[in-house]
């Protein structure tokens, strides 16, 4: 099953950060990189070009759905994948970019002149780290 298919929910098993990056970085470069919008707004097809964080929602949750759709397993991947992100950048990729006072992938994802390359780069990088930093803890 491809990483952004829906995926019924297994009890115990959840998706660590690492894949659900790895995997939201699979999705921006199959289906594009778009910025400002979590999907490009006139996008009707099931796998929209999406932002980081509408990547990691993808990879997260299988499919465009709404904040009231999510189950807790695929929230709680979401909000860990972000939250490693978070870590990542503010160590490799710290503001100027934070405007708000905090680290956010969506200002992170939206700066001017920002690539889909270095999104998907970072996501991976992130990701490894991630690993190298759990390796054996699982």
């Amino acid at each position: 099953m491809h990483p952004t298919d829906h995926q019924p929910a297994v009890t115990g098993v959840e998706q660590t950060p690492a894949q659900t990056l790895r995997g939201a970085a699979l999705y921006l470069e199959r289906h594009g990189w778009i910025q400002g919008d979590y999907y490009r707004p006139d996008a009707t097809g099931p796998f929209p070009p999406a932002c980081a964080v509408g990547a990691i929602r993808m990879a997260a949750f299988g499919s465009r759905i709404t904040d009231d759709d999510c189950i807790a397993a695929e929230m709680r991947d979401h909000a860990r994948a972000i939250d490693v992100l978070v870590d990542f950048l503010d160590l490799t990729d710290p503001p100027p970019w934070d405007t708000y006072g905090d680290p956010s992938p969506f200002t992170w994802n939206d700066v001017p002149g920002r690539t889909a390359d270095e999104v998907t780069a970072t996501m991976r990088g992130a990701a490894d780290d991630w690993d190298r930093m759990h390796r054996g803890a699982e």
